[in-house]
C-alpha cells in the first residue's frame, strides 16, 4: 500500500488527500488548524466543492485518511510527503513563503529520525528557484540529510479549478513533474501510475524551475483570456448590435484559441489569479524583466468593476439611494470561496 503525507488541508490539500485515499492510498492529512482537523475528521469538509463530501466520508470511514496535526508521525509513517500550504501575497505583490518554510522545517525535523529514503513534493505555487533554493536548504539544514542522496525532491504544480477540483484530479489534462534528479521523478511518476491504474494522462517531466514557471505562466495566460474578453466587452458596449458573448464564441471556435475562459464579466478573482499574477510580475521586476502583457491584464481586470458600475448608471441613472441586489458573492459558479 502506498503511504503518503499531505501537509496543508485547504482546497488543494484536502481534495488531493480525499482523492488519494479513495484510490486506496494510506494518507496522513496534516494541518495546524485544530477546528479544521475536527471538521474533516467528522467527514465535514470546511469548503464547498462538488463531490468532495462523499469522497471525504468514504476516506474517513475506511481509515485510508487519517487527519492529524502531528508532522513527525505523518512523515515517518509515509514514503512521500506533499507540501500543499498557502503562498499568499504580501502588500507589495511579492510571495509570502513563510508557510512553505515552516512546513519544510517541520518535515526536515521529522526526517532527521528516518533512515529510509523519502520523497518530498512541493505542490504549493512558489516563485522560480524556490524548490531548489529555500525548500532544499531548509530540508537539508533541519534533517542533516542530503537531497539527491537521502531524499528526493520534486515540484508538482496543481492546476485545481474550484468547482470541478475532484473531476480535475481524477481526470486531468496533464501532469507536470519537475524533478531534482531521475530517481525523484521516477518515484513520483510511479506513484501517479498506481493512482491512475497505468492509464496515465499526458506527462511532462522537466526541471524544477521549468515546472515552477509553468504554473505561473498557466495562470497568467488564463487570466489574460478573461481580460481579453472584458476588453472587447467595452468595445461592444459602444456598438449598436454588438454582443461580446457572440464575438468570443466566434473566436473560441478556432481550435488554436478554444473558448475556455473567454467569458466577459466582472473580472477574475479568487485565491490564485490575483496573487499569482502579482507574484510573477514582482519576481520578474526583480530580475529587470517587464511582463507588460500580464501587467495590462491586471489593469484591465482592476478597471472592470468600475465599468460595471458605469453600465448600471447608464441603465438607471444616479445609483445613490438605489437598492441594488448582488446575485452571487463568490468569484465563479460552483464554489463558496469569496477570497
Amino acid at each position: 500500500m502506498r503511504r503518503v503525507s499531505v501537509i496543508g488541508l485547504g482546497y488543494v490539500g484536502l481534495t488531493f488527500s480525499a482523492c488519494l485515499a479513495d484510490r486506496g492510498f494510506k494518507v496522513y492529512g496534516v494541518d495546524i488548524d485544530e477546528e479544521k482537523r475536527r471538521l474533516i475528521s467528522e467527514g465535514r469538509p470546511p469548503i464547498y466543492e462538488e463531490g468532495i463530501e462523499p469522497l471525504l466520508r468514504r476516506a474517513i470511514s475506511s481509515g485510508f485518511l487519517k487527519v492529524t496535526g502531528d508532522f513527525r508521525e505523518s512523515v515517518l509513517g509515509s514514503d512521500v510527503t506533499f507540501i500543499c500550504v498557502g503562498t499568499p501575497s504580501r502588500p507589495d505583490g511579492t510571495v509570502d513563503l513563510s508557510q512553505v518554510e515552516d512546513a519544510c522545517r517541520r518535515v526536515g525535523e521529522a526526517l532527521r529520525d528516518k533512515e529510509d529514503y523519502h520523497l518530498v513534493v512541493v505542490r504549493s505555487t512558489v516563485p522560480p528557484g524556490t524548490t531548489d533554493g529555500l525548500v532544499r536548504a531548509s530540508l537539508e539544514s533541519t534533517s542533516g540529510k542530503r537531497v539527491g542522496e537521502d531524499m528526493g525532491l520534486c515540484f508538482n504544480p496543481e492546476f485545481l479549478s474550484e468547482g470541478r477540483a475532484v473531476k480535475g484530479l481524477m481526470s486531468p489534462d496533464r501532469i507536470v513533474v519537475g524533478a531534482i534528479d531521475d530517481r525523484s521523478g521516477k518515484l513520483l511518476l510511479d506513484l501517479y501510475r498506481d493512482f491512475y491504474s497505468d492509464k496515465l494522462p499526458p506527462i511532462l517531466l522537466t526541471s524544477l524551475v521549468n515546472a515552477e514557471l509553468i504554473k505561473y505562466a498557466n495562470n497568467a495566460f488564463l487570466a489574460m483570456k478573461i481580460s481579453f474578453a472584458n476588453m472587447f466587452s467595452r468595445l461592444c458596449g459602444k456598438l449598436r448590435g454588438a454582443d461580446v458573448t457572440v464575438v468570443m464564441k466566434g473566436i473560441g471556435m478556432d481550435s488554436r484559441i478554444c473558448d475556455a475562459f473567454l467569458g466577459a464579466g466582472l473580472g477574475w478573482g479568487g485565491s490564485c489569479f490575483p496573487k499569482d499574477n502579482r507574484g510573477i510580475v514582482s519576481y520578474a521586476e526583480g530580475l529587470g524583466v517587464d511582463l507588460k502583457l500580464i501587467k495590462a491584464s491586471i489593469e484591465v481586470n482592476e478597471e472592470q468593476v468600475d465599468y460595471a458600475v458605469e453600465l448600471a448608471e447608464r441603465l438607471v441613472g444616479d445609483l445613490r439611494g438605489k437598492l441594488i441586489a448582488v446575485l452571487g458573492l463568490a468569484f465563479k459558479p460552483g464554489t463558496d470561496d469569496v477570497r
